[in-house]
């Protein structure tokens, strides 16, 4: 008998058989198959649950997660239907029934495979268990919900995702997301200190005593809308009646909250009223606050002609950067990238940091693209100095795929101790994970990375998702030296 024909009659033998125990006593078999149904619904609901958690922690084979999942779904979806077939004694009920059994048992074995193809994360044991388990279903299920609750979102899966230099791209995409084309002024948030809850009462009592001036009325407001922000329709009652007093500051602040919805309702006619109240007053930011509103409300050409006029007349550096931004992006002129440069270029040569960003943001985007050739091309023939030209520098070595040479640049850069400082440990960390050999490189990347977070919201994003690996690392040395240190006082 050839293979095909044993298969064919082993088949037609297991299928006699389950006809001859239905005929024979169909209530106790399809009873017990309908019981088998219930058990296996229930480690189901548990396991899906489970499945769901990793699902939404780990990037790897997502695919065949989500496959999992749906299989677990239609298994539910088919236990209603049996359910009812059954209790309304429907003649085929027995067939609903043992094809839902399958149907259930089969997500467990493919949960087997989605378990087994996680292996690659750092709890490769418990995952071959849950996998090896499912096929008893009770046992399996324990196995899948330890696993899920394990299982962090740094996983090793995501060394999957970022290769190469993707850590580099990620913090580089990042700052160009952070650094986007917008129009300014310069006016700055007032530094104010942190405040406890016994500090923050005394301070507001202190300043409840100068309520009678426009000054008094004004450093309550902006306190009450710092330390207090759910008493914010009180701050901005005496930020009104401070710009009532004729106050420039709180005639600003109501037109910018007006401008942009915040503590009151957005109304751009309102900004504009207080916004040239304050500019009346002698407020230069307010002045380049109603350049801006001409295009938000749509009258780009007249916003670009104020940021001109301010530019060239009154040698204002913050319109002469709205300026090139006009440019960059077509604001109310033709756009001309190369006259963007040079406005930019002027900018940075008097000290502007913003423009040295905004540069940099030009030269970093999509740098792991060919299509970024022209921009980029057009930024680094430029000359430039200090830690602005390491860091063009560092972005040259980058687009070569340079590390070690695009390291050294970005080192460079903390010698002079500026602003750019915290941006380059945070690419100095990246390159070391992206192209580190050794795990002391990946370890030192690290460090890099977790000093910078202090000042970088782009290291303090990127710092979660390194390598667990890495983490490994760290925790063994930093027990290291605590079991050092512990030994040296004893």
């Amino acid at each position: 008998m050839i293979k095909g024909e044993k298969v064919v009659t082993f088949c037609s033998a297991s299928v006699s058989l389950l006809s001859a125990i239905t005929v024979a006593n169909p209530k106790s078999i399809t009873f017990i198959l309908f019981c088998l149904n219930i058990g296996l619904l229930l480690c189901a609901v548990i396991q899906t649950t489970a499945l769901v958690v990793l699902y939404r922690k780990t990037l790897c084979a997502s695919v065949v997660g989500l496959a999992n999942i749906m299989v677990f779904g239609m298994g539910g979806v088919l236990f209603v239907i049996q359910l009812l077939m059954y209790v309304y004694g429907n003649a085929n009920a027995i067939y609903a029934i043992s094809f839902c059994v399958c149907l259930l048992y089969a997500s467990f074995i493919t949960s087997t495979v989605y378990s087994i193809m996680l292996s690659r994360n750092e709890h490769k044991t418990l995952c071959i268990l849950a996998g090896v388990f499912d096929f008893i279903p009770p046992i399996g299920v324990v196995f899948t919900v330890v696993l899920s609750y394990k299982v962090h979102h740094d996983t090793v899966a995501k060394q999957f995702i970022y290769k190469g230099y993707n850590y580099t791209y990620a913090a580089l995409g990042q700052f160009c997301a952070a650094n986007k084309a917008t129009l300014i002024d310069m006016a700055g948030d007032e530094e104010l200190y942190s405040l406890d809850k016994k500090e923050t009462k005394h301070k507001l009592n202190e300043l409840k005593l100068h309520l009678d001036t426009a000054e008094g009325q004004y450093a309550y407001a902006v306190a009450l809308a710092t330390y207090v922000p759910d008493k914010s329709k009180t701050a901005v009652k005496y930020m009104k009646k401070a710009a009532d007093g004729g106050h420039t500051a709180a005639l600003f602040n109501l037109g910018y909250y007006y401008e942009v919805g915040a503590y009151l309702p957005k109304d751009l006619k309102k900004a504009k009223s207080f916004y040239t109240r304050a500019a009346e007053a002698g407020d230069e930011d307010a002045t380049m606050r109603l350049a801006i509103l001409e295009v938000k409300s749509g009258d780009a050409a007249a916003g670009f002609k104020l940021f001109k006029d301010r530019a060239e007349n009154k040698s204002d550096l913050c319109a002469k950067y709205n300026l090139g931004i006009c440019y960059e992006q077509g604001i109310g002129v033709d756009a001309d990238m190369d006259k963007a440069l040079d406005i930019y270029c002027e900018c940075i040569d008097a000290g502007m940091f913003e423009a040295e960003k905004r540069l940099f943001a030009i030269a970093a985007q999509d740098i792991n693209s060919a299509q970024n050739g022209e921009f980029f091309r057009r930024v680094t023939d430029r000359q430039f100095k200090g830690s602005f030209a390491k860091m063009i520098d560092g972005l040259i070595e980058i687009k070569k795929r340079l590390a070690s040479d695009a390291v050294e640049h970005f080192l460079k850069v903390l010698d002079f101790n500026d602003k750019w400082e915290w941006f380059a440990r945070c690419i100095v960390g990246t390159l070391y994970i992206d192209c580190g050999k050794e795990m002391e490189d990946k370890y030192n990347g690290a460090e890099y990375i977790r000093s910078s977070a202090v000042m970088s919201p782009i290291a303090k994003d990127i710092y979660p998702t390194l390598p667990h690996a890495v983490f490994k690392e760290i925790k063994i040395r930093t027990k290291a030296e605590k079991n050092q240190q512990n030994q040296q006082k004893q």
